[in-house]
């Protein structure tokens, strides 16, 4: 077994930090958003970490090794799992819809949501191992659209 890299650390010190983040956000955030100084602060920290993001992967895209960005890494997990461009779709048509006061389902739409993304992502496995793989831009699409009228914000 070859030992990692630096960069490869890198690469996956850049695909854990997301998941950090995200989870601290998701602890914090009620506690946050209920003052303009703790929703500036949110703000920032979203601001951070995409800052983060971009300085962390500005050394794997100039070093020799390819195919070792965050960017390339995401494609390509998005490629063999359907998680990553259906929950990147379904934050899109969340906060990106195109009405104010979309709420098809009401309170319902979560659990219906629930169940669509456990039928994308064990349908899609299933069609990748045995029929063929499903595009991952189709996935980003049924995701948006499964975002927007399911779980709106607004």
């Amino acid at each position: 077994m070859e030992r990692p890299t630096r960069w490869h650390r890198v690469s996956i010190l850049v695909a854990f930090l997301p998941v950090a983040a995200a989870a601290a956000v998701g602890v914090f955030a009620d506690f946050l958003l209920q003052s303009s100084g703790g929703a500036a602060l949110l703000a920032g920290l979203a601001c951070v970490l995409v800052v983060a993001l971009i300085v962390l992967d500005v050394p794997a895209a100039i070093d020799a090794v390819e195919g070792n960005t965050f960017s390339e890494l995401l494609r390509q997990g998005g490629r063999q799992m359907a998680v990553i461009p259906w929950t990147l779709g379904i934050f899109a048509g969340r906060w990106f819809h195109p009405f104010d006061g979309l709420d098809v389902l009401g309170a319902d739409g979560k659990v219906v949501l629930l169940a669509v993304t456990f039928v994308v992502v064990v349908g899609t496995h299933l069609c990748r191992q045995y029929i063929r793989p499903v595009p991952s831009w189709l996935i980003v699409v049924g995701g948006l659209i499964s975002g927007a009228l399911l779980w709106p914000v607004g």
